[in-house]
């Protein structure tokens, strides 16, 4: 299965998750941003600790679906 961050990745976010990070400059729906390895491995980092989102911390699947995606190239 090829993974893509529009059908992928991008459904992982919630509309709320991208509004309440764009104040801090994090950009969970632009593929642009989130392509830029510092970036992934931002965002990779507080989803796989369990503190974003705050308020239900993402499944090991949803965390395995996102590296996945890093480790395949950050791919379109």
């Amino acid at each position: 299965m090829a993974l893509s961050f529009a059908k992928d990745i991008r459904p992982l976010f919630r509309d709320g998750d991208v509004e309440c990070m764009k104040p801090d400059g994090i950009a969970l729906d632009d593929f642009a941003w989130m392509r830029v390895p510092a970036n992934a491995s931002l965002v990779y980092g507080t989803v796989s600790a369990g503190t974003m989102p705050p308020d239900e911390p993402w499944s090991a699947d949803r965390v395995s679906l996102f590296k996945e995606w890093m480790d395949a190239g950050y791919p379109a």
